[in-house]
């Protein structure tokens, strides 16, 4: 009895219980403050996140742009110059897509490209990747892509596309201009080009079509003739 009228008696530093108290809920506001704290960072945390996948993001469609496709592109590179990893990078676009926006507006053409663009991320493995570099330009990038390989993929996706893309029941068709890289190019920019010059080249050729080139090692003396960039 008596210890417990000294926990209930008053000191001049207040009593022990209510120290105890004070004490608790000095601790307790600090464990909140730290909650508070991490759920803040983490809500920002998520929030950069966004951000990031937004600024790497095809707003129309959905799928990667040109700076997120060029990153991707330029670690693959890399990968290969370590590694020695053959992979393909594709152009394409809609053949006669001024023609949609002319004729049916510019909704219908942005139905084209939102289609254009489901129906090669379906097309192509996950681990591959399609973006779309600007107005109905393309381009996919294909991981550990052998010439065959690539051909292959590629004509698969234009098949797909001029059998589900259609306007007031016409057939859309894509061009495609391919590189792939037994060896690693310069710059993505570079690779990118050799693309677009391909797809141009398949363009004036009839449209509908794809050209293919290999970027392989300088020839060696034995092999004189044999081009580093051979079709």
């Amino acid at each position: 009895m008596q210890q417990v009228n000294r926990l209930l008696t008053t000191n001049g530093g207040g009593s022990p219980l209510s120290n105890v108290v004070a004490t608790y809920w000095s601790d307790a506001f600090s464990v909140g403050l730290v909650l508070a704290l991490a759920f803040t960072l983490l809500a920002l945390r998520r929030a950069l996140r966004r951000e990031r996948e937004l600024a790497r993001t095809d707003e129309l469609t959905g799928i990667e742009n040109r700076r997120a496709f060029y990153e991707l592109t330029d670690r693959e590179i890399r990968r290969v110059a370590r590694y020695g990893k053959a992979f393909t990078v594709a152009c394409f676009d809609i053949d006669d897509f001024k023609a949609v926006n002319d004729q049916y507006g510019h909704a219908a053409g942005d139905a084209v490209l939102r289609l254009a663009a489901d129906t090669a991320k379906q097309t192509i493995r996950a681990s591959d990747a399609v973006a779309r570099l600007g107005g109905d330009e393309f381009a996919i990038l294909l991981h550990e892509t052998t010439p065959a390989a690539s051909e292959t993929v590629i004509r698969k996706l234009r098949m797909a596309i001029q059998r589900l893309v259609q306007v007031n029941g016409r057939r859309m068709t894509v061009s495609f201009g391919a590189v792939t890289c037994l060896e690693a190019p310069e710059t993505v920019q570079a690779l990118v080009s050799a693309a677009d010059q391909l797809l141009y080249a398949a363009k004036r050729a009839g449209k509908n079509r794809a050209r293919h080139r290999v970027l392989a090692a300088p020839p060696s003396p034995r092999a004189q003739g044999q081009m580093p960039l051979a079709c």
